[in-house]
């Protein structure tokens, strides 16, 4: 197990965004929103095959931290989606002929940014419009 790797996978998938976040914070207002890109892979509930440690834990963290920020940012109008792009056909998983295509994956995003509300704030979503279990 290569922990450094791991660490380079915390710094990129979940302490870039948050960084990305405590930077712009301040230049919202009432009625913006804050969209990050994580995975399904990050779900505790939805892992059956193990493995991937330093994607899984980083994403994971990222949901975490989504979580938080919607709660956090609620009082000011700012609402917050978790979004999962689905299995899109990218190098990332060798164009795989089952994923879908990156287009139908930002659609798919758009539509779940579109719905969001304050209700709706920290939920999990997959861009088929599923909410994804933590």
């Amino acid at each position: 197990m290569d922990v450094e790797a791991i660490r380079q996978q915390f710094e990129i998938n979940a302490l870039a965004p948050l960084r990305l976040v405590s930077a712009l914070t301040s230049n919202l207002s009432s009625g913006s929103w804050i969209a990050l890109m994580t995975s399904r892979m990050g779900s505790i509930a939805d892992n059956s095959s193990g493995g991937s440690y330093g994607y899984r834990m980083s994403k994971a963290a990222l949901n975490i931290a989504g979580k938080s920020l919607a709660i956090d940012l609620k009082p000011q109008g700012i609402a917050v989606v978790i979004l999962h792009p689905g299995l899109v056909a990218t190098r990332m998983i060798n164009y795989n002929p089952s994923g879908i295509s990156p287009q139908q994956s930002v659609e798919g995003l758009l539509k779940r940014i579109d719905a969001l509300t304050l209700e709706t704030s920290g939920s999990f979503w997959h861009a088929n419009g599923d909410v994804l279990p933590w």
